[in-house]
């Protein structure tokens, strides 16, 4: 069995749902053995060291495996022996380089404070444990020097501490035990930031889904790669574009806007210019400019695998709305939710999933929901639960901040099997 570790996005909840839908998907047999707002502990005996994870999550920051582990109740000793050269040698830092970088981060899984802090202390003499040991066997090694507890992914990208030119050793506390590891990926954070802002038909005005945000999603449909995929408000094709680059093959992009359709060819045009790895004859697209509640007229019955979206999610604000308005919006907005649910009964197939986005505001503390998800349930649906924590009071999570007053409320849905 080995144990392996996931550093969690600043949504950890999505990031924690998104992990356990990936896993689930490619059923790989797994023990949750413990996680936090920070990080996600695993065994398993599949060796997900050979899986290219990083190219497929879209909210996990780091991902490694754990070599060694010390519990709270144990010896001294036998924390320092893993840093003696030997261990070192074997399991961090088994280049025969003879110059190499480092650095070690901390991060809580449920430890007392205490304990953290004590750990937090003695980063700088870990950090010259390490380089001494290994200088003394004729390696040149140099540490980064960091203010917080933790290593940021673009620092391990940027100081080549991943592979064979150095390491981040990570220290993850819990409740009874030190757990010890190595990254061995971090978040592909100059790709999604390119697909982001490098694309050519950026529509600010109507907003746009985060391409992280849409992988999330994308996961979090479990669907298979050959099934069909269908985004009814693809605006700008973000959900589009990360879906080509999760490698699913049947692909459709609808909107009512004939503007929306034409910035998304452009943009997933740019995409495949952009990545000329990705076979674009391979892929199957197909655009529409159709308003979401025809497209039961457009599509067969039981021909599509999964509905991953974001909607309209109400006019623009330029200013934070009152509670009056709010309802106004949200009233408006149910009748369109609602035939939408009704057009995708239809062509979705049994047991297909709609991975849905909803708008939640706040005003005066207080949150205010589209109040449809009884009329979507009766319409044959069951509402898929999240295995997670720091949900909203629907059992949903919430993406965005707590200063915001428009946030996205994430849903999954599934078709019953009768259809």
């Amino acid at each position: 069995m080995q144990e392996f570790f996931f550093v969690l996005g600043k949504n950890a909840p999505l990031s924690l749902s998104e992990i356990i839908s990936w896993l689930n998907r490619l059923k790989i047999k797994y023990t949750l053995n413990s996680f936090s707002q920070e990080i996600l502990l695993i065994s398993t005996e599949a060796d997900l060291t050979n899986n290219e994870i990083m190219k497929v999550l879209g909210g996990t920051v780091k991902f490694g495996k754990i070599f060694d582990r010390v519990d709270l109740e144990e010896t001294e000793d036998k924390f320092n022996k893993i840093f003696a050269v030997e261990n070192l040698k074997e399991k961090y830092f088994p280049s025969t380089k003879k110059k190499i970088h480092f650095g070690i981060s901390i991060y809580n899984c449920g430890g007392e404070e205490k304990i953290l802090e004590k750990l937090f202390g003695r980063i700088k003499e870990l950090n010259l444990t390490v380089k001494r040991n290994l200088e003394s066997q004729g390696v040149k090694a140099g540490f980064l020097l960091i203010k917080g507890d933790k290593l940021s992914s673009v620092s391990v990208a940027k100081n080549k501490l991943l592979g064979s030119e150095g390491a981040e050793i990570v220290l993850i506390l819990t409740n009874k035990s030190i757990f010890i590891g190595k990254t061995i990926a971090v978040q592909e954070f100059a790709e999604f930031s390119f697909r982001d802002f490098g694309r050519p038909a950026r529509d600010k005005k109507s907003g746009m889904i985060p391409p992280k945000l849409a992988r999330i999603m994308l996961n979090l449909s479990q669907a298979d790669k050959n099934g069909i995929i269908l985004d009814p408000f693809c605006g700008s094709g973000t959900i589009i574009q990360e879906a080509i680059m999760l490698g699913y093959m049947n692909l459709i992009g609808s909107d009512i806007s004939e503007k929306a359709i034409f910035s998304a060819k452009k943009n997933i045009e740019w995409l495949f210019n952009s990545f000329r790895k990705i076979n674009k004859s391979s892929y199957n697209i197909r655009w529409w400019v159709s308003d979401v509640r025809l497209l039961k007229n457009k599509l067969a019955n039981n021909s599509v695998d999964a509905v991953v979206t974001e909607p309209y999610l109400g006019p623009r604000l330029f200013k934070k709305p009152d509670k009056k308005s709010i309802q106004k919006i949200l009233a408006r907005l149910e009748g369109l939710y609602l035939e939408a649910f009704k057009n995708f009964k239809h062509i979705l197939k049994p047991g297909g999933k709609i991975v849905i986005i909803f708008p939640v505001f706040t005003e005066s503390g207080k949150s205010y929901f589209l109040e449809i998800i009884d009329d979507i349930l009766k319409l044959g649906f069951t509402k898929e639960n999240f295995m997670s924590f720091a949900l909203s009071q629907r059992g949903t999570i919430i993406y965005g901040g707590s200063d915001y007053f428009l946030n996205r409320e994430i849903l999954i849905f599934k078709k019953g099997c009768r259809g």
